[in-house]
């Protein structure tokens, strides 16, 4: 498995899209933090509203989900090479996790360089307290976790497809079109169907966080991925494969 894990990343990093994307990703962070501050004047608050509507934004959730999706899952899947590596001894449930902790990783060091550049930033001018900072660190952090359950529920519906296309779908759809949906949703009915779902948990632990309580909420968020997870793998330990 470890083995397994350093071949994928020799061969995932060496993917020309993965830099494209986050280096766009970072510049949309930055062009948000301008324009807030511009906005809001060159406070805290639009410093803060500037990294928080980026990172919240559909483009900015598929400018990191897809590349990393697909490099790590998608390409997998339609080029066949996940056949090629159970027949040379590694089992499913392994070949399975290993995925997942590819895309934990490149998610881990995408958010950390979204990290030194949000601290970076924030110039003391701008009059950010302690405070501020650790929540919106904690911000930055819950949406690396959001985006990481979208590669995760993204990549269950490929495998139990067993379509590339499918998982493909999905992703762009977790990254952008159902959040749309459950908002407009919100605005004709007046209810938020969303409070309960994977995103809504997720929101909703940070403004516990906001309001100073405990955020339980992320444990439950947790448990949605780990069933995922675990569906996957029960799925394709049955599984059939063309050689």
């Amino acid at each position: 498995m470890k083995n397994l894990f350093r071949a994928d990343m020799r061969r995932i990093l060496r993917a020309k899209s993965l830099y494209i994307c986050s280096v766009l990703s970072i510049l949309w962070i930055l062009w948000g933090i301008l324009r807030e501050i511009i906005n809001q004047g060159e406070n805290a608050t639009g410093y803060i509203s500037g990294v928080t509507k980026s990172l919240g934004s559909g483009l900015e959730a598929l400018l990191i989900v897809f590349p990393v999706f697909y490099a790590v899952f998608a390409h997998e899947l339609s080029s066949k090479s996940m056949q090629c590596v159970l027949g040379h001894g590694i089992t499913r449930d392994k070949l399975v996790l290993t995925k997942f902790l590819d895309a934990a990783a490149l998610i881990v060091g995408i958010y950390l360089v979204i990290t030194v550049v949000v601290l970076g930033c924030a110039d003391s001018s701008l009059g950010i307290s302690d405070r501020q900072m650790r929540q919106l660190v904690i911000f930055v952090w819950l949406r690396g976790l959001r985006h990481f359950g979208y590669i995760v529920f993204s990549a269950a519906i490929m495998f139990l497809a067993n379509s590339a296309s499918a998982g493909i779908v999905a992703c762009v759809a977790f990254s952008f079109v159902f959040q749309l949906v459950f908002e407009l949703i919100e605005i004709f009915t007046g209810y938020s169907v969303s409070d309960y779902t994977f995103d809504g948990m997720l929101d909703w632990a940070y403004d516990a966080i906001e309001a100073g309580a405990f955020p339980w909420q992320p444990v439950p968020a947790v448990g949605y991925m780990a069933a995922a997870v675990i569906v996957t793998i029960l799925f394709f330990r049955r599984k059939e494969f063309e050689f």
